[in-house]
């Protein structure tokens, strides 16, 4: 008779943590469905859960540890044990250590699957500054930072089951994996169709066609377009007088610096109709509550990123901060943050210092996380509350800088985790050269990426059907949400393949003294971990998968005393106000940056017209596609016979004109390299811009030099750039979005082999 169990897991086949109930017969998964009790994603899964079953036992998946015994990228391997890797790689790591110093080795990850700390913990204990390469710095965490700087910490995710206005600003949950929120706003608009959407896009996602505006504004021009909204909304007088004259600091500075830009000028450079702006600011400050959440596309833009989302950071204040169904933020609670647990206090200030590209882009990096948690200590009473892996990040173009000139000193060592930087970084082959330099490269992945491939030790990791795990509602984790939805592993990890918490702990047994692991790494499990975390809020890991922790949400609680101290709470900000004028920035850079303001893309029509004439369409990169997540799953039948080949979105007329017809096959191309993707007829894109998909390789091409999986032949980053000049000059967030471009047909496409 066979032994069958129900596990309530959580899905982190992308980054929306829906629950999952698993069927395990005789100790093998054999049935995965939605777990109606889960009170985030109440028994819905998106289509990615056709094929987990098969990712679990893929054949591509890693599945013990690898060591590189021929040439870099030769695909010759020898099998080892944990144990080998563990001692190798911390004797090498500490050998790197004495003759570099620990600030040589850096560490790359991808979108975060778990609750991350683990990482952090051990870069402060081996003292290396340079955390969080890959996706830290251009996905959510630049939001999170300017958030943190601007109103004293992130804004959590919906809090009302009715709302008047929502505004997705380049954000497209219906595509990007956010399932949850994709179906709250389904449910939302068939229960109430008076309410408003609008949506800020240059391209026409699946909500453009019904939202009551869409602003198809040019790519790279959102700080504008916010600027204006605050115009109008200041200049009406729309704005909540209450809260704007109690709750912020420098209004009268902003109002005079939207003054420069008026709907008319706004819709020059974005190339939207100044009635539209007008008509959509007025519908958020207006049809209350109004709710405008995180999008990906604001992180990403490179030189204006900073002030591209702290003015849509302003532009939420102006209506109020700390209201249900609009912009709140979770209230001081007995979590302990991920702070705690990373142990920023054990790096020296003298290694802080050392953190690459934060001498020259300090915003999101030592010097604006210190400044920040300690103006959040007196609203949390934690001395440290952001989590340091995301918005502490290293700079992505001074690491490459370092790793070719040894300036300001060598980059020797990089520990991955879950990161594909070939798909994630800008200007991939720069990724490449610098990769081929280092003199380690240790990979903790689920299959054989591009880097793993380039690397001198594979480790295999365990997925979400494998491992425990712990999240926070909206992705923010337990220390920014006051949440904890905890899900079970349904099998013991497959073969050798250990979970994120194992790997690390195997780690610091291979590179630190006994009493360092007994003193920092005494959790013998990740559940044990988890039940640390959970403590205060009186709850277990195990318990919480049945009894998951929604602590109260008291609305406006700025205004409440502190139990602890019986101060006014205010908001963690050095002013304890909502910093229109941010003092943070200010006391980092100069008063010019203290208030924002837009700036043209590095490459533009307007900046550099001269590159116009030769590279005449707006490229607008990092597209997603269902049911990829990210430059995920590509080795997956059930994933390549849905959507098996690249694309890019082009207007028809763009096409005529340049002899290419709906899925032929085309050159992007721009100053740094070119790509191959198909080109996709679409009359809604502006014929003056083109629209690309990211992460694309091709897992079944040879994994040895020269094909590396195909990691150059579609990948849209070949044709980005990471000139530090041409970075937001806060943050030095590189342009993984934005360039000017030129499309041709691939008469000439090599490759004809791979696709048929």
């Amino acid at each position: 008779m066979s032994n069958v169990e129900y596990k309530r897991t959580l899905c982190f086949a992308s980054h929306a943590n829906c629950g999952v109930l698993a069927t395990v017969e005789d100790g093998k998964v054999v049935k995965l469905e939605g777990d109606p009790d889960c009170q985030v994603s109440q028994g819905r899964v998106c289509e990615r859960m056709d094929f987990q079953l098969d990712w679990l036992d893929h054949p591509k998946r890693c599945n013990y540890p690898l060591k590189r015994v021929g040439a870099r990228g030769s695909g010759k391997w020898e099998r080892i044990t944990w144990d080998q890797a563990m001692k190798e790689i911390g004797e090498k790591l500490r050998q790197l250590a004495d003759e570099y110093g620990p600030e040589s080795v850096i560490f790359s990850h991808g979108t975060g699957r778990t609750d991350e700390w683990y990482e952090s913990r051990f870069f402060n204990l081996y003292g290396s500054p340079n955390l969080a390469m890959g996706g830290s710095e251009i996905c959510w965490c630049p939001t999170y930072t300017n958030e943190s700087a601007t109103y004293g910490q992130f804004a959590a995710a919906f809090t009302a089951a009715k709302t008047g206005c929502v505004v997705l600003w380049g954000h497209n949950p219906a595509q990007s994996g956010d399932f949850p929120e994709h179906w709250g706003y389904q449910d939302l608009f068939e229960q109430d169709p008076d309410v408003k959407l609008i949506v800020v896009d240059p391209r026409c996602t699946e909500y453009a066609p019904n939202a009551d505006v869409w602003l198809r504004l040019r790519p790279g021009t959102d700080g504008a377009m916010a600027m204006g909204w605050m115009n109008v909304i200041i200049n009406e007088e729309l704005y909540d007088k209450e809260f704007v004259e109690s709750w912020t600091y420098g209004f009268e500075d902003l109002k005079k610096a939207v003054q420069a830009y008026p709907p008319e000028k706004v819709a020059e450079i974005c190339w939207v109709s100044a009635d539209k702006i007008v008509e959509a600011a007025r519908i958020f400050a207006t049809c209350l509550p109004a709710y405008l959440p995180w999008g990906l596309a604001t992180d990403a833009i490179g030189r204006n990123q900073a002030q591209a989302n702290r003015a849509k950071a302003c532009l939420k204040a102006l209506i109020g901060i700390n209201k249900a169904g609009q912009t709140y933020l979770a209230p001081p609670n007995d979590v302990l943050p991920h702070a705690t647990f990373e142990m920023p206090e054990v790096l020296p200030k003298s290694q802080r210092d050392k953190q690459l590209g934060a001498d020259r882009f300090p915003f999101h990096s030592w010097p604006s996380y210190q400044k920040i948690s300690d103006a959040q200590s007196r609203v949390f009473h934690h001395p440290y509350f952001l989590s340091q892996n995301a918005t502490c990040a290293q700079n992505w173009c001074a690491v490459s800088e370092a790793i070719r000139t040894g300036k300001p000193y060598p980059v020797k060592g990089l520990i991955a985790q879950a990161s594909n930087p070939f798909s994630n970084l800008s200007n991939t082959q720069d990724v490449y050269e610098c990769v081929k330099m280092l003199d380690l490269v240790v990979d903790h992945e689920y299959t054989m990426t591009p880097l793993a491939m380039l690397s001198d030790y594979v480790l295999p990791a365990a997925g979400w059907l494998e491992r425990p795990q712990l999240w926070g509602v909206g992705g923010g984790g337990p220390c920014i949400t006051g949440v904890a939805l905890t899900g079970e592993a349904a099998v013991p990890p497959l073969y050798e393949r250990r979970d994120n918490y194992e790997f690390w702990r195997s780690m610091a047994e291979g590179t630190f003294d006994q009493e360092t692991v007994d003193k920092y790494w005494s959790w013998q499990t990740t559940e044990e971990a988890y039940d640390a975390m959970l403590e205060p809020q009186g709850t277990s890991a195990r318990d919480a998968i049945t009894n998951p922790v929604f602590n109260s949400s008291p609305e406006e609680w700025h205004k409440m005393n502190d139990p602890k101290t019986g101060q006014l709470y205010g908001f963690g900000t050095p002013t304890g106000k909502v910093e229109l004028r941010s003092t943070i920035i200010e006391d980092l850079f100069d008063d010019k940056e203290a208030l924002p303001y837009y700036e043209e893309p590095f490459e533009s029509p307007v900046s550099t017209p001269d590159v116009a004439e030769e590279y005449p369409l707006v490229l607008t990169a990092g597209s997603r596609v269902m049911p990829y997540y990210h430059s995920e799953y590509r080795q997956v039948n059930g994933c390549r016979n849905r959507y098996p080949e690249p694309h890019f979105q082009i207007h028809p007329e763009t096409a005529a004109e340049l002899g290419i017809g709906d899925d032929v096959w085309c050159w992007i191309e721009t100053r740094r390299g070119r790509c191959l993707q198909k080109a996709k007829l679409d009359a809604a894109m502006s014929p003056y811009a083109i629209s690309a998909q990211h992460g694309w390789w091709f897992p079944e091409l040879p994994e040895a030099e020269p094909w590396l999986g195909g990691w150059f032949v579609s990948n849209i980053n070949m044709c980005t750039d990471n000139d530090p000049d041409n970075c937001c000059r806060l943050s030095g967030v590189y342009n993984v979005k934005i360039a000017m471009c030129k499309v041709t047909r691939a008469d000439d496409m090599p490759f004809k082999n791979l696709f048929s």
